[in-house]
């Protein structure tokens, strides 16, 4: 009777082991793609019916768009910084404690203010309070439409993008005010120019006039990708360890060979012919391995096709699995990678030596 019973758990081991062999899934990681923005024609745009813009800004950090860069380094000196961007501006990127600037600097003209932290001047906002405050006595136009010399541009802000990523008209000036929906705070907030908006194209649009087309296949072709990738990376760790420092978590610090991993893996996604990757296989824990790096437990954040770095860091909050990442109390460093349209970020808790 032992013997049988013997016999009868070690088929069942067997038949466990061998379930899990072939049957159970392998991990994976989803690739959060930017939700594709509508842009289509139209022969006529209506704005009779707009909101009317709220006052102008008269203090705050966004006070300095349409501003020379002179007049902004008079008072914050020299950035930590400058590199070219995807669009027609460079960044110009300040930080100190507590405060995250990036300017978008066009003929030595301020066309774009991100800002994030703590103590960043971020007025009529400020960053960690609650965002119902901002719905309170204040114009709200779902559908602006903004005029440039190139035509006519109405944007359309879906439910998501009111809750996620709200756009508020101050006299000239447009306030893209990106926010946490799970605990309901502002992260921080984007200070532009009209044209500067419809360059960047955050909404679905309808337009009377010229359009720029940009996807990331024809912008490898057109900009010093190495250049811009590998700041865009930097600016990717520092808002990481901002939204963590934000949410009460220690920050990350940051491994080369992790990024060499990170790198050497979107890069081959960009190679892929086929239509978009939307979860890629667990080759970034083989890749970790062969590099010899030591790990308890590792995670990956990956994206495809967004406008900037706030912009996708934004999103990543708003996605459960990628914020469970991004604000993990248990990692303890990252690395990540910038190849066309993709977008790695590799966490890591480090095993003892």
């Amino acid at each position: 009777m032992k013997n049988i019973l013997i016999k009868l758990l070690a088929v069942l081991f067997a038949g466990i082991f061998l379930f899990y062999l072939f049957y159970s899934p392998s991990l994976k990681f989803d690739v959060l793609e930017n939700p594709k923005k509508e842009s289509k024609p139209t022969e006529q745009i209506e704005d009779s019916n707009s909101q009317p813009a709220n006052p102008e800004l008269t203090k705050g950090i966004g006070t300095y768009v349409g501003k020379s860069i002179d007049t902004f380094t008079k008072k914050y000196g020299y950035p930590n910084r400058i590199y070219p961007s995807k669009y027609s501006h460079e960044n110009y990127v300040y930080q100190s404690k507590n405060k995250y600037y990036i300017l978008g600097v066009k003929d030595k003209t301020i066309v774009m203010v991100y800002a994030t932290g703590k103590s960043a001047d971020t007025y009529p906002f400020k960053v960690t309070e609650d965002a119902a405050q901002i719905f309170s006595g204040i114009s709200i136009n779902t559908e602006p439409v903004i005029k440039t010399s190139k035509g006519k541009y109405r944007f359309e802000l879906s439910e998501v993008d009111i809750k996620t990523q709200l756009l508020l008209q101050y006299g000239t000036t447009y306030s893209q005010v990106f926010i946490d929906r799970l605990s309901n705070k502002v992260m921080a907030v984007k200070y532009m120019t009209g044209p500067a908006l419809v360059e960047m194209q955050p909404y679905a649009m309808s337009y009377n006039g010229d359009i720029i087309e940009r996807t990331p296949e024809q912008l490898d072709h057109t900009i010093d990708e190495v250049s811009i990738n590998s700041n865009n990376v930097l600016t990717m760790f520092e808002l990481t360890n901002i939204m963590r420092e934000i949410n009460g978590r220690k920050p990350l610090a940051t491994n080369e060979l992790i990024n060499h991993t990170a790198q050497f893996q979107v890069a081959k996604l960009n190679k892929k012919t086929e239509k978009v990757v939307t979860e890629v296989e667990n080759d970034i824990g083989r890749q970790l391995k062969s590099e010899d790096i030591k790990y308890k437990d590792f995670a990956q954040n990956i994206a495809y096709n967004f406008e900037d770095v706030p912009s996708l860091i934004n999103s990543w909050l708003n996605s459960d699995e990628h914020r469970e990442h991004l604000l993990n109390q248990k990692f303890n460093e990252m690395g990540g990678g910038i190849s066309g349209g993709y977008t790695s970020l590799v966490f890591i808790e480090r095993a003892d030596d």
